[in-house]
């Protein structure tokens, strides 16, 4: 494995840390441009199954915003969200009681849960284009597969964007198909709720 998948993604942290500061508890300070298109990822997460009352691990969780989404939908699963960014957690933990949700700081490369998930998400992950952020997916894919007893499910930037912003990872479908085949017969991806994204 490169070292860059190794180390501890310190760019990140760092990252997401200046963007709470910047912008606040809100879509922006996750490097969402709008609260609609982080919605509409989060609905073709759901394409993954019923969550409802189903072990949960959120990889990236942010401020808990899926969390949010699903209670708000009456969808209550035993939830628990993870992220590298240490504020990001404080605001959960903050936000939720105890009961709805638990929230951990670490690296899902470096860390190892002390239960198995029925479900492992990712949303907005794989996005930021700090150094060795590529060579993180595959690894990253990998580890929430082999955490996920029925399935995963996750999203990209599209390298079919028409148009692309700076400091992005933007991602082949095929390619993340490919990868996906890779670890199960049963992948699939998701390419029309947004034109550049896809789950």
């Amino acid at each position: 494995m490169p070292d860059s998948v190794l180390r501890p993604e310190i760019q990140t942290r760092l990252w997401y840390e200046d963007n709470v500061r910047q912008y606040g508890y809100d879509h922006r300070g996750l490097g969402f441009r709008t609260r609609s298109s982080q919605e509409k990822r989060f609905e073709a997460l759901l394409g993954i199954g019923n969550l409802e009352r189903r072990f949960v691990l959120d990889v990236g969780c942010g401020f808990g915003d899926f969390l949010a989404f699903l209670l708000a939908r009456g969808i209550r699963p035993i939830y628990t969200g993870l992220d590298i960014c240490a504020p990001m957690i404080v605001r959960c933990q903050e936000r939720f009681a105890v009961s709805e949700g638990v929230f951990t700081v670490g690296d899902v490369l470096a860390c190892q849960p002390n239960a198995g998930y029925d479900y492992v998400v990712a949303s907005g992950i794989f996005g930021f284009g700090a150094d060795g952020a590529v060579d993180r997916i595959r690894p990253t894919l990998e580890r929430m597969f082999q955490w996920a007893r029925v399935g995963v499910a996750v999203n990209f930037l599209s390298a079919r964007a028409e148009s692309r912003a700076d400091s992005r990872v933007y991602v082949e479908p095929a390619e993340a198909l490919g990868w996906g085949l890779d670890l199960t017969p049963s992948a699939r991806i998701d390419h029309t709720y947004l034109p550049n994204d896809f789950t």
